[in-house]
């Protein structure tokens, strides 16, 4: 089969049936083994490596489609082909009616243009190139995006204050939180996780989790696009793997095992100085805190180019990894705000650490790496600022 009529979409179901319809209209099939249920990164890695052993045809799952009743749902793996030098050897397949399936015709048709069918992202976000716990950290993030995305499609938002008026939770976070839990646990079963709204869940290999379903829920409220999903399974205090997503555009970046991956390259400014640094500074959600933030503001302005404020703690790291934002100052963070951010931008060659500022209150900075000694050392020399009345 030349190129000019190779395949331009694969659908494999759950018990091993293909069909392959080509640019012409044409259909075969084959049988390829692959394990009943509902998909994860072995099983979809899995796929495409028999399709590319077995007939040279490379590509990547673009979406799943039930094909069951509810009761005993099947599943078919629907794939974009991106190479099919020979696929001479596929036999018209016996796939007992599923071709008469409007649904899946017409997802066949358009890969993955089905309203409803569940869309997965490229085998990039499943795994192919990366270590095991890179892998699961960013299958978690993105199916905590989704829960994010499928609460704002269905009008289900409710917002309610945590320990005040300033510290929000939503229906979004908690479906998030839900969703990056059951993954984690789905494949990583004897591990901690600590989150954000469900706090600490034990565990016995040495691993924990540690996730923020929705950082920069303020923002999320507001209906801003600054808010985001972080993942990072750390031992002894090191990163393994880490992740941050945004759910409004759906971009990421991770580090683990094999190193950075994702949409967003990390790579630090090459700022050289406080003078030449657009910083950020983050606002504790306890009024009583705050006048830190603003004391440490009152005294960097002055010194560096210019200031932002993104409003999620998250963004803010995942700013300086991308070197869309040179230096970060955190007060007083949960360490679901920072673990993540904490390995991107190590990870993207800069400096990030946690500090105690005058008054003893913990902070975190992260840094390029041209700006982070001046910076810390400044820090450390601001005054402590008078507590709030």
């Amino acid at each position: 089969m030349t190129s000019d009529s190779s395949p331009r979409v694969l659908l494999v179901t759950a018990d091993g049936a293909l069909l392959v319809e080509e640019a012409g209209g044409g259909e075969a099939g084959a049988s390829v083994p692959v394990s009943r249920g509902l998909p994860t990164v072995n099983r979809e890695a899995a796929l495409l490596a028999g399709l590319r052993k077995r007939y040279g045809i490379g590509g990547r799952v673009a979406a799943l489609v039930r094909t069951g009743a509810e009761a005993a749902p099947a599943y078919a793996y629907v794939v974009r082909v991106t190479h099919c030098p020979d696929a001479s050897g596929l036999r018209p397949a016996e796939a007992g009616g599923l071709r008469g399936d409007e649904e899946v015709a017409a997802l066949i048709r358009r890969a993955g243009g089905v309203r409803g069918v569940l869309t997965l992202p490229d085998l990039r976000e499943e795994g192919e190139g990366q270590g095991p716990l890179t892998a699961v950290a960013v299958r978690a993030a993105g199916l905590a995006a989704r829960a994010v995305r499928d609460v704002v499609a269905g009008g289900r938002v409710e917002v309610a204050a945590k320990q005040g008026a300033h510290d929000l939770v939503t229906t979004a976070d908690r479906a998030a939180e839900e969703a990056a839990i059951a993954e984690i646990r789905g494949h990583r079963p004897d591990d901690a996780i600590l989150a954000e709204e469900s706090g600490s869940h034990p565990g016995t290999s040495g691993v924990e989790w540690i996730l923020d379903p929705v950082d920069g829920t303020g923002n999320f409220v507001l209906g801003r696009p600054d808010y985001a999903v972080s993942v990072a399974a750390y031992r002894d205090g090191v990163p393994l793997a880490a992740v941050i997503r945004r759910p409004a555009d759906g971009a990421w970046a991770a580090t683990g095992e094999h190193g950075p991956t994702g949409t967003l390259p990390l790579a630090c400014r090459s700022t050289g100085s406080l003078a030449e640094a657009v910083v950020s500074v983050g606002v504790p959600h306890d009024p009583a805190k705050r006048p830190v933030s603003l004391r440490l503001m009152e005294h960097l302005l002055p010194r560096a180019r210019d200031f932002r404020r993104i409003g999620s703690a998250c963004c803010d790291q995942l700013a300086v990894a991308t070197g869309t934002l040179d230096a970060y100052v955190g007060v007083d963070l949960g360490r679901w705000d920072y673990a993540a951010g904490i390995a991107l931008v190590t990870a993207a060659g800069g400096v990030a650490e946690e500090i105690e500022l005058a008054g003893g209150v913990p902070a975190v900075v992260a840094a390029a790496p041209g700006v982070a000694g001046e910076l810390v050392a400044f820090l450390r020399s601001v005054p402590a600022a008078r507590p709030a009345v």
